[in-house]
């Protein structure tokens, strides 16, 4: 029996990289998986986005693992979205036990030659989209009186400054701040939150 068998757990960015590997690494431990990626390019990101096909390989490998999956194309910035993604999580599987909040974009640059659009896409999907990420479950973690795990990937630059990544740092420290906060406030819920 794995560590997680039972639970059910949401993955963003699950269609390639990181994401792949924390669903895959959930679904061997026994857990059903709520795959969500954007399957698209970004326009500030310095290279390709992760497509359909991308999502639709890491459903087969997870399948593969005799897990049940549901996978969805959605957008961390968009609220409504993943609220359905959310809900129809729940409405099949009936509890989300623990959310991934790993979605998220590089780039690079010195601080002053970062246009306006550059910095906003990076703080709309590595900061807020975490936070939207976890606002989308975190009530039902709370009604469903279970606990549950919030695991936030954020990155060295949330502790250290590095060069040419002014708005990457500022959007990794602003996530280790973030799951600070919720790790105080979900403690009494016995709903862990992690970097």
């Amino acid at each position: 029996m794995g560590r997680v068998q039972g639970k059910v757990a949401l993955v963003t960015g699950a269609a390639r990289g990181q994401g792949r590997s924390h669903s895959l690494r959930l679904a061997e431990e026994g857990a059903d998986i709520v795959a969500v990626d954007i399957c698209a390019g970004l326009d500030t990101a310095p290279y390709p986005g992760a497509t359909s096909e991308d999502l639709a390989q890491t459903t087969k490998l997870i399948e593969q693992l005799d897990r049940r999956v549901i996978s969805r194309q959605a957008d961390v910035r968009d609220s409504n979205g993943l609220q359905s993604v959310v809900d129809e999580a729940i409405a099949e599987f009936g509890h989300i036990d623990i959310l991934c909040a790993n979605a998220g974009i590089a780039g690079f640059g010195p601080a002053w030659e970062l246009t306006d659009e550059v910095w906003q896409e990076m703080i709309d999907i590595n900061l807020t989209g975490v936070w939207k990420s976890t606002r989308a479950v975190i009530p039902h973690m709370i009604e469903q009186g279970r606990g549950g795990s919030i695991i936030i990937t954020s990155s060295t630059a949330g502790q250290v400054a590095l060069a040419n990544l002014a708005h990457y740092a500022a959007a990794k420290h602003g996530v280790v701040g973030l799951m600070k906060v919720l790790a105080l406030e979900l403690a009494p819920h016995s709903i862990r939150v992690n970097p």
